[in-house]
């Protein structure tokens, strides 16, 4: 079970004043399942845009505390979209053979930030070197047994925070980027040398939908691809990882 208070507590410390350029001063703590396995994902960071103005009104309404507290309850929607979206779960499941349902989930960057017309842009590096500080701390409290980056900023964080543990590096699943190279492949192609991919994809068909499925599909693949073999369908037990022989 995580410290949440030790989580909350540590947040506290880093809440940002108003003369930072950021949309909600507060960090906040990753969502961690009652039954966590002891695999952490970080994305990048929340996307609270103008286009996302219902979600930020939502926050700003909220009390400090509830705001360090704001990643979903469930894994079904957390906050971060890559995984509420489901191309992380599937890529998670597919890669090492876990249950989402079973991972915690947060973001590299604990804090939001806009540009020209209110829109969304990545985390600047003063926030990055934040985050790093942060997530020392963080991670001490966690002690997770692995840490999938996705992104290089996630990957920069994570190592610059002196996280010495297991790291697992995927991709970052934008949108852009997935695009200009999932359309290269078929899909049945894809599900035939990838078959860890569409058996979780057919086990779990909502997490295609809602656009985007070629996307999702490969960087599914990306993750298997990239997962070294000894991760592959490992079991956890209370202190270690036990690797297949």
């Amino acid at each position: 079970m995580a410290n949440v208070e030790g989580l909350i507590s540590t947040c506290k410390k880093y809440v940002l004043d108003d003369r930072n350029a950021v949309v909600i001063s507060e960090p906040y703590i990753p969502y961690v399942p009652e039954n966590w396995n002891g695999i952490l994902v970080l994305a990048e960071s929340q996307n609270l845009s103008v286009s996302n103005s219902d979600y930020v009104q939502s926050l700003s309404s909220m009390s400090a505390d509830d705001r360090i507290q704001r990643l979903g309850y469930s894994s079904e929607f957390v906050g971060v979209y890559p995984w509420d979206d489901g191309s992380i779960k599937l890529a998670v499941e597919a890669a090492l053979s876990v249950s989402a349902s079973q991972v915690a989930v947060s973001n590299a960057v604990l804090w939001s930030q806009r540009g020209g017309n209110e829109q969304n842009v990545n985390p600047d590096l003063d926030l990055q070197s934040l985050s790093s500080k942060i997530w020392s701390e963080l991670l001490s409290i966690l002690n997770p047994k692995v840490v999938v980056c996705c992104g290089k900023i996630a990957q920069s964080v994570v190592s610059k925070s002196g996280w010495e543990g297991e790291k697992i590096l995927f991709r970052l699943p934008a949108k852009t980027a997935m695009s200009r190279v999932s359309g290269m492949f078929t899909e049945e192609d894809l599900f035939d040398r990838f078959p860890e991919v569409k058996k979780v994809a057919d086990e779990n068909p909502l997490w295609l939908s809602g656009g985007y499925r070629q996307n999702k599909i490969f960087f599914a693949c990306h993750a298997v691809s990239v997962t070294p073999k000894y991760y592959k369908a490992f079991k956890t037990d209370s202190q270690h990882l036990v690797f297949p022989i």
